[in-house]
Formats: C-alpha cells, structure tokens, sequence
C-alpha cells in the first residue's frame, strides 16, 4: 500500500509540473508576442526606416524614411506610415511630408498622400500644401494629385494642378489664383 501511495504522490507532481511547464509556456509566448502586431497578408516590413539614393555621379539624390513600412506582394506595393522624403539638387532642396504612402515598385512611383507639406529649402522658401503628391525620380518629377496651395513672401497661389521638374527647374501650375506682394510687407 506504501508503494502505491508513494507511486501516486510521484505521479501527482510529475503532473502538477508538466501542467505548470505547459501554462507558463503559453503565458510567455503570448506575452512575447504581445507588443508587435504583424499582419499575414504582407511579406516583410521594416520600422524606422532610413533610405538614401545615389544619383549616377555619386552624388546623394534623395533620403526617404518612415516610421514604418509593410510591403504586399500582391501587386508589389508598399504602404508607408508618416513618410518623409528630401530631395538633393545642385541649388535647390525640396522636403516632403505626409501621414500616409504608397510606393509602386514596379513603376518606381512614390505617392504621398494626407497633409502633404512640400518645402523648397534655401534663399528662396517655398511651402506647398495639397493632399496628393507623386514623385517619379526617374523622371525626377513631382506632381500633385489635389489642389495645392503655394506659400511664399512674395506670393500665394491656388491652383488645381501643378508639376514641378526639379532636373529643368520648371514649375507648371494649372487654373491658378495668385497674390503677390510687393517689397517686404
């Protein structure tokens, strides 16, 4: 009758611990993984990410970087949270923001979308405001998608479209409205 009872007590803790190894196995795993939420439709994505492209002379042409970005295979597409792109020319440097993005690999197009703020840095700032914008660095364009509205101290303008060159340095702007100011007001 000792054996038996001492066989029982045996059995009882070999199973009190694997019952307690299996339960703090689950917590652990499910604690682990609590913090990071990764969707199953994507296959990879990067967090603060930092990129920087070289023009074929050598020079920096543009840096992109984002709290974070989910690539999706089905149609080679990568959505962008907080996107912030600044574009290097020879004179003149362009910044852009905004909360959303969308990048189409395959046709090398980045879209900005949701309070875009485009600034032309340097001697002569521009702010350009819009909910749209695409870069084409291939063609190193950029174009709005929505109205913009352009700021200045010399001017304000209103239009419905604009385009803007940065290797030719021409800005085409689309049914405009504009003030300017003369002098320093």
């Amino acid at each position: 009758m000792k054996s038996r009872l001492l066989i029982f007590v045996i059995m009882l803790v070999f199973g009190a611990v694997a019952v307690g190894w299996v339960y703090e196995s689950s917590l652990r795993s499910k604690i682990e993984t609590a913090g990071l939420v990764v969707p199953d439709n994507i296959d990879y994505f990067l967090t603060d990410l930092n990129y920087r492209a070289m023009s074929d002379s050598g020079s920096l042409d543009f840096e992109f970087s984002s709290n974070r970005l989910e690539h999706y295979p089905r149609g080679d597409v990568s959505l962008i949270e907080t996107p912030s792109l600044k574009i290097y020319r020879e004179t003149d440097h362009w910044e852009l923001n905004a909360q959303q993005g969308e990048f189409k690999h395959r046709q090398n197009l980045l879209r900005l979308q949701q309070q875009v703020v485009m600034q032309k840095l340097g001697a002569n700032p521009i702010q350009l405001l819009t909910e749209g914008i695409r870069f084409e660095p291939d063609r190193d364009l950029v174009s709005s998608e929505a109205s913009v509205l352009m700021l200045s101290k010399q001017f304000k303008i209103e239009a419905e479209r604009a385009i803007f060159d940065l290797a030719e340095k021409v800005y085409h702007l689309t049914n405009t409205r504009a003030i300017y100011y003369h002098g320093d007001s």
